[in-house]
């Protein structure tokens, strides 16, 4: 028995594998983002969350020059500030993990910037937009006269 090639299920099969690579990619982000919070102090998030929002605005700088968005340089602006934040609170001993969560929190905005911009699928393009605004959005209130 022969069985024929179906365009139907090549579609269907294309869409499910790019879906399962989204996935993937936002639950390998959200793992190396637990691990590296982990890795620091319970008595530091507001050293977490300069981080954090530190590599956030990396991803958003990076994405913005992606898209010539001319909301590049507010977002180079804010970053400064989160990294002049974070060096104001920064110890030494922790340096090394609160580097590391900088980087994946990073990691973890451009995923979601990727997927909100060139996925496919309209439903998980709006979470991943919806989740990236709502992340700035609670970095922007940790500076003054933020929002």
């Amino acid at each position: 028995m022969r069985f024929h090639k179906c365009l139907l299920d090549d579609q269907i099969f294309r869409r499910n594998a790019e879906f399962m690579g989204v996935l993937k990619t936002l639950i390998a982000s959200s793992v190396f983002l637990c691990v590296s919070a982990a890795n620091l102090y319970a008595d530091d998030e507001l050293v977490k969350s300069f981080a954090s929002c530190a590599g956030r605005y990396s991803a958003e700088i990076e994405h913005a020059w992606l898209l010539d968005d001319p909301n590049a340089k507010q977002y180079e602006m804010k970053r400064k500030g989160f990294v002049s934040l974070l060096n104001a609170t920064i110890e030494s001993d922790n340096a090394q993990h609160v580097l590391s969560h900088r980087v994946n929190a990073k990691h973890a905005h451009s995923a979601l910037l990727q997927t909100g911009t060139f996925g496919s699928d309209a439903a998980t393009s709006t979470a991943a937009r919806r989740t990236a605004a709502r992340l700035l959005y609670q970095c922007n209130l940790l500076l003054l006269g933020g929002t």
